[in-house]
């Protein structure tokens, strides 16, 4: 118990300082910060999901700390509760007492939870900072205006007027709650999937290793999707709740849609090619090449592609 409760607070104090990173200005800060939730998942998939807890817990209280209580509120919503609430699961299991065949908690289900736990999470850190898109649109074009002004052009063309640039800013904005959940959600993938490969390398994985390229969401996400984009029209905090869930549960199924690539592209000779292609335009435009991916997750929910090409049957490699 005592190790513990020091691997989740060492755990926890790394988060932090991680999470805190980018006040120090370095070309690392956009990295770290993304790795956050890193420490608490190795605490939870190499130790045990009470360490996870008291290494979210205590990255929390450690940048309340530091910073300010409202800071260490969104990264507990955001990153630390999320991740805590995944390793939970990926430690479950439970063992047939005539065969001794262990089965583990369906990594579907696991995703299918952490969106959940992270649109939950957005929508109370929506609530603490106060979403008001008028108020962000006006900020940040006239953040705009004012950086572009101070970067003179290379033909000496004028910089664009904050009247040219408020359409592209307000549509970035109301798109936020659907951007930013969607990249919480691959953030928290990520981090899980890293943590799990540190704790295999180490030899503390319990879990066999899954080829997440096979995961499956419940249908039920897809339902819950199609609710809230429909609410997502709802003028006020109601439409911006729901926008937040769609895009927790869009960004789920735009990694179905990356897992069924890599899954229908096994045995291709184009395969790395293929892959790299997509993830490069993943890293570079983003938006629609997720938006593909999503649709591509909604097509295999009805017509199962992977298992047609496998007939049911997936490769062992």
């Amino acid at each position: 118990m005592m190790q513990i409760a020091l691997v989740g607070v060492g755990a926890g104090f790394a988060a932090a300082l991680l999470f805190i990173s980018p006040l120090g200005g370095t070309l690392l800060a956009l990295p770290l910060f993304i790795l956050s939730a890193l420490p608490v998942a190795i605490a939870g998939v190499a130790w045990s999901s009470l360490a996870s807890a008291i290494a979210a817990a205590g990255a929390a209280a450690t940048i309340a700390i530091a910073i300010s209580v409202p800071s260490g509120v969104i990264y507990l919503a955001l990153f630390g509760a999320p991740m805590a609430w995944a390793c939970r699961l990926a430690t479950l299991s439970r063992t047939d007492e005539q065969t001794g065949v262990t089965e583990w908690y369906p990594i579907g289900r696991i995703l299918l939870h952490g969106a959940a736990a992270t649109a939950v999470g957005l929508v109370i850190v929506g609530f603490i900072i106060g979403y008001d898109p008028g108020a962000f649109t006006a900020e940040i074009t006239a953040a705009l205006v004012d950086w572009l002004a101070q970067s003179p052009s290379a033909d000496g063309s004028p910089p664009p007027t904050a009247a040219d640039l408020e359409p592209f800013v307000r549509f970035n904005v109301v798109a936020m709650p659907f951007t930013t959940a969607a990249l919480l959600v691959i953030i928290l993938v990520f981090n899980l999937w890293l943590a799990a490969r540190i704790a295999e390398a180490s030899g503390r994985l319990a879990r066999p290793r899954d080829r997440l390229w096979t995961a499956m969401l419940p249908n039920e996400a897809l339902a819950v999707l199609a609710v809230a984009v429909l609410v997502a029209f709802v003028p006020g905090a109601v439409g911006y709740a729901a926008s937040a869930v769609a895009g927790a549960f869009g960004g789920a199924l735009a990694l179905i849609g990356l897992a069924v690539l890599h899954g229908v592209t096994v045995g291709n000779s184009v395969r790395i090619l293929i892959l790299v292609a997509v993830y490069v335009l993943l890293v570079f435009f983003g938006g629609l090449p997720l938006v593909l991916l999503a649709v591509l997750g909604i097509v295999e929910t009805f017509l199962h592609l992977r298992a047609r090409r496998y007939r049911g049957a997936p490769p062992q490699t």
